[in-house]
């Protein structure tokens, strides 16, 4: 299935059960031929600080928010997450099955 990528960046995400996740705020992706496939969404309260760690002056903020254990961001792998309607993606898994991103 083929999304553009500028259209997921900052949608909610819902659990199988429609408990909220967070957004999606970074995808990580690996280059094939001359297209991208999207390996995992960044979904979660702080995954924007996730994005934006690759400024110098974010990083303090993330220790800051790791230290005090309110980090919080999840890794989807693109097999858990249901693009059939990319205006409302939803996670084929529960919350509490899900990974924190490291």
């Amino acid at each position: 299935m083929d999304v553009n990528v500028e259209l997921l960046l900052g949608r909610k995400v819902v659990d199988v059960n429609g408990d909220k996740v967070g957004r999606i705020e970074e995808l990580r992706a690996e280059e094939d031929g001359d297209r991208c496939r999207v390996e995992a969404y960044l979904v979660g309260t702080s995954a924007l600080v996730e994005r934006l760690s690759a400024w110098t002056l974010v990083r303090p903020i993330k220790r800051t928010l790791r230290s005090r254990h309110v980090y919080s961001v999840f890794e989807v792998p693109w097999q858990e997450m249901d693009l059939s309607d990319p205006k409302k993606p939803k996670l084929r898994v529960a919350k509490g099955d899900l990974r924190h991103a490291r």
